[in-house]
Parts: C-alpha cells; structure tokens; sequence
C-alpha cells in the first residue's frame, strides 16, 4: 500500500471522468483504493456521495467498487465503531 495520500475527490473526479467500466476507470479506483485503505478518514464522506450516484443503477465496475469499499469500511478499516455503525444503513 501506499503511503502517499492522494486527494481523494481528485482521485475520484478523474475516476468518474474517463468511460465508466473501462480499464482506465479501474485502475484509477484501484489507486483511489489503496490510499483510502491507509487514510480511512475520507471514506464515509466519499460512500454518502457516491451512494447517490449509484442507488438503483445497473451494475457496474463503480457499484461494485463501492460496495467493496463499503465493506472495507465496516470490517476492516480503522474508522470508529460510531462511524462504521452508521454506514451500516446503506442499501444499493
């Protein structure tokens, strides 16, 4: 993992920037991943957002990613137990 933190809403911009389900969008969420793996802080701003994005969409590659970041961020992050409780409530 990277120790690097990237600006998680450029990371994300530039994801949702380039064609959805593509090899590039996949490696930009990918990237986006690992640092929010290390700097968990970010991520119950970023699911919130993109949550909304998604709810009652197609499946796709951006979906999927955030139902994994989703589960991350309850099972295995170092967010608190209030955080993670409270994302517990999302439905895609």
């Amino acid at each position: 993992m990277s120790n690097n933190a990237v600006d998680p809403l450029q990371a994300l911009q530039a994801a949702l920037a380039v064609p959805p389900n593509s090899k590039e969008q996949a490696d930009l969420l990918a990237s986006l991943r690992e640092s929010l793996e290390s700097h968990p802080a970010p991520i119950p701003v970023l699911v919130d957002y993109l949550i909304r994005l998604v709810v009652g969409g197609e499946d796709s590659l951006l979906k999927k990613w955030i139902l994994d970041l989703l589960h991350f961020a309850i099972s295995r992050s170092t967010l608190s137990v209030d955080v993670r409780t409270q994302s517990e409530g999302y439905v895609l």
